[in-house]
């Protein structure tokens, strides 16, 4: 970690160096085909490495204390590590996929998608709405929650474990961008998420 440091120390210092924005984002995509792609990219904690010949600049997961709750050392050599990102396809019962969808937002990943999946496929939430919706989060021994729940919902999550409310809608919860194929699309605000429709020709 010190030598970690250390480089980036030197990388800052250095005026030729390349720029980039830490943090992780999603992309979903459907064609008029029935393809579609989900993916997720970060380089949200740069490890300081960059691949020889590519500019890729690595990240670096062992500072996800979900994934690591023994320490970063504890992990045999040789094991891959684990992220939280994932992208996500659903499937109907044909086997056709009828949602895309995934996020950024480190440990809020899981929390951000599963919220946004309930209120559209179980709540029958529009998707614009389910991705807009105040989202919640678990954050170790509390609570974290965006605007917009009414009282009788925040006394309820106060009766689990202390609340904390925030004062409006943030990336901190994630950005979930997603597809109905042949539908619909949403970018979420929270990260500066857009749609675009592409036509053939």
């Amino acid at each position: 970690m010190a030598e970690v440091d250390r480089r980036r120390d030197e990388m800052r210092d250095d005026p030729d160096r390349p720029t980039s924005t830490r943090g992780t984002t999603h992309v979903s995509v459907a064609d008029d085909e029935g393809n579609v792609a989900s993916m997720t990219t970060s380089n949200g904690e740069c490890s300081g490495d960059v691949v020889p010949g590519t500019g890729v600049m690595l990240n670096n997961m062992l500072g996800e204390d979900d994934l690591h709750p023994e320490g970063f050392h504890a992990g045999l050599p040789g094991t891959r590590v684990a992220s939280m990102m994932a992208p996500t396809a659903v499937l109907d019962d044909r086997g056709r996929v009828v949602l895309v969808l995934g996020s950024g937002g480190s440990k809020r990943i899981r929390s951000a998608i599963v919220q946004v999946l309930v209120a559209h496929l179980v709540h029958d939430r529009g998707l614009a709405g389910a991705v807009r919706a105040p989202r919640i989060h678990w954050d170790t021994d509390h609570l974290e929650v965006e605007p917009g729940l009414t009282a009788e919902v925040l006394a309820a999550l106060a009766d689990v474990a202390p609340v904390n409310v925030w004062p409006a809608p943030s990336l901190n919860f994630g950005g979930v961008h997603a597809v109905v194929p042949g539908s619909e699309g949403v970018g979420d605000a929270r990260r500066g998420g857009a749609v675009r429709v592409v036509g053939r020709g």
